[in-house]
């Protein structure tokens, strides 16, 4: 069994970075996640909170996709980059990095992140720990995230809750940032279809989960991404949202992820 890639503390390159800095890892880490090939950890970097996720580089397609910069971390990259260049939340990207293991196991690439606090869209719904008020403004936040980033020409293919962080949560609403938009793709400005997509994963991971969403936070979810769509016929394109979305959840199979992300954080 190959050993879990690590924040690299030598032998790496620095391929981008955002800012000078010493991106070497001088610090304890801590792992958050970890699958096929890869692994996220939480540690300090530059003197910066920062996650790291990191990919093993072994076939001749994936050592062409550094050399191209068409890797996941590549597009998460330069997806970031666009979010908050367009005013959406993310963490801010930092280095993107190649490594060798001393032991011999081979090449990875690593993506610097920062780190952002809170906890994420499923975490809260799955600990009942919300109220009426903040269930509400919940949902109305994640329904306007979708329908926003589709008036900006953006469609996110993992829309999940769990990439979803709740940055604050009050009275007054809800603000939520993304944190894995390696599959953020364009689409047509305003497209209806792409929003109840993203809308439908906001559906299936908790039902996957065996988390039960109200129906009153489905309900207000996707009125707030019609209201967000267009206002003046917020009602007919709510209907339009409710369709879509059913039939893409009772087309979609088995929700149940292959990892439970409620047992960690992919940050």
């Amino acid at each position: 069994m190959s050993v879990v890639p690590r924040p690299p503390r030598h032998n790496l390159r620095i391929v981008a970075a955002s800012t000078p800095g010493d991106w070497a890892a001088d610090t304890d880490a801590t792992l958050l996640k970890s699958h096929g090939g890869g692994s996220v950890w939480r540690t300090t970097l530059a003197g910066r909170e920062c996650v790291v996720k990191c990919l093993r580089v072994g076939s001749v397609r994936q050592r062409l996709g550094c050399l191209l910069h068409a890797t996941p971390a590549w597009r998460h990259w330069r997806n970031a980059r666009w979010l908050r260049e367009h005013g959406f939340s993310t963490g801010e990207p930092l280095a993107v990095l190649h490594a060798e293991e001393t032991d011999g196991g081979g090449a990875f690439e690593c993506l610097v992140l920062q780190y952002l606090p809170g906890r994420s869209v499923l975490d809260l719904l799955a600990s009942g720990d919300l109220g009426p008020r903040e269930r509400r403004h919940l949902a109305g936040a994640v329904g306007r995230l979708a329908a926003r980033m589709s008036r900006e020409g953006r469609f996110n293919r993992d829309a999940k809750p769990s990439n979803l962080i709740v940055t604050s949560l009050h009275e007054t609403g809800a603000h939520l940032a993304v944190i894995d938009c390696a599959d953020l793709r364009p689409c047509r400005v305003g497209d209806h279809a792409v929003v109840a997509r993203m809308l439908a994963s906001a559906m299936l991971e908790p039902m996957g989960c065996g988390v039960v969403i109200p129906l009153t936070m489905r309900a207000r979810c996707i009125a707030a991404a019609a209201e967000a769509l267009d206002p003046r016929d917020a009602r007919a394109i709510a209907r339009s949202l409710w369709r879509r979305t059913r039939e893409i959840v009772a087309s979609h199979g088995d929700p149940t992820p292959r990892e439970n992300p409620l047992g960690a954080s992919s940050r």
